[in-house]
């Protein structure tokens, strides 16, 4: 339950950090670098993070195919 509710508290930095860098880096075909700039800034700024980074990337994940489904990043 303790995973649980850290990993629902980085939601709203999820979505600002994964936005940010979309932003920053919005070409087509640069998921993995942009996923592994995501990590990065993660682990320097958490030190929890690499034990949390299964459940964490299964996040992103899921929020990235949220946005381009609804439109919120353009392909």
């Amino acid at each position: 339950m303790k995973t649980f509710l850290l990993v629902v508290q980085l939601i709203p930095a999820l979505i600002a950090l994964i936005k940010e860098i979309e932003g920053v880096i919005p070409q087509s075909g640069q998921g993995q670098a942009k996923l592994t700039a995501v990590r990065e800034i993660l682990e320097v700024s958490y030190d929890g993070v690499k034990e949390l980074w299964p459940s964490i990337e299964k996040i992103i994940t899921t929020l990235i195919n949220l946005f381009n489904t609804t439109g919120v990043f353009k392909k």
